[in-house]
């Protein structure tokens, strides 16, 4: 994979690219996570496009530091990605965060996308609101430099599989600038402000999948949320994962590319 920068305005974003020469593919992480999040489908999905997958701002490699991060800002910076880097209309798969801004995009800019593939965004500010508390662990790991210690090194592929799932989450939070998250918990209300689903989905046009990971392993999406996205939205599929939680393809990744493949291979 190629990796880049990208000079947005007054930031500067990292991104890899795959070599292909097919219709583009742009993988939007979420929250306090970074483009490595899509490291193990990128290899697959990259028979069907040429792969984006970038880092936000505050996060991974890209410029920490910036005092804005509302969910606005996010949209800003992929619209001008979008616009000068791919210049053509890719299919999205936004997770979680990165959901909620492709969502934006496809509903105020429909002429910037071809697809959209929301994997587990809140449907529900409220869902997302409690969620958003969750943080206050990572952002005490942050602070601390805090290092995690597997609980077990020897015993069960479940185990190795939730340890490495940790290890990622934790390294990302070490990357992600402290201000994402002061935003996203403390200054929820003007970080979101934007985000009102009963008036963005109904603006979707293009083909939409969405992604929903199972509620008892800690999905966000609720049964009854999806039914009301899928009632919002005028041309959208569903695919509800039963052996995923709210990480999708980091819990789950043949079941995640089995729904994400045929949708990317319709265009």
């Amino acid at each position: 994979m190629l990796e880049n920068y990208f000079q947005a305005k007054n930031i500067r974003l990292f991104y890899v690219k795959t070599k292909s020469e097919k219709p583009p593919i742009l993988l939007l992480h979420g929250g306090i996570s970074r483009w490595e999040a899509f490291e193990t489908i990128i290899h697959d999905l990259e028979k069907y496009g040429c792969v984006y997958a970038l880092d936000l701002r505050g996060h991974g490699k890209s410029s920490k530091n910036t005092g804005k991060y509302s969910l606005n800002d996010y949209v800003t910076d992929v619209l001008q990605f979008i616009k000068e880097v791919i210049s053509e209309p890719p299919v999205i798969y936004g997770h979680s965060l990165g959901g909620m801004i492709g969502i934006k995009i496809a509903a105020h800019y429909p002429e910037l996308v071809k697809g959209l593939i929301i994997g587990e965004s809140p449907i529900n500010l409220e869902v997302l609101r409690e969620s958003t508390k969750s943080l206050t662990k990572w952002k005490n790991i942050s602070e601390n430099n805090l290092e995690y210690t597997s609980k077990s090194s020897v015993e069960g592929n479940e185990v190795r599989k939730e340890n490495a799932l940790m290890e990622f989450m934790i390294k990302s939070v070490l990357l992600t600038d402290l201000n994402v998250i002061t935003a996203m918990v403390d200054q929820f209300d003007d970080t979101f402000i934007s985000y009102d689903i009963d008036q963005l989905l109904p603006k979707i046009t293009c083909p939409v999948l969405l992604l929903q990971g199972n509620p008892e392993l800690k999905g966000i999406i609720s049964d009854e949320d999806a039914k009301k996205a899928l009632k919002l939205l005028s041309n959208a599929s569903h695919v509800k994962l039963k052996n995923a939680g709210h990480t999708l393809h980091l819990e789950d990744k043949k079941a995640t590319l089995d729904a994400i493949i045929p949708f990317v291979k319709s265009f």
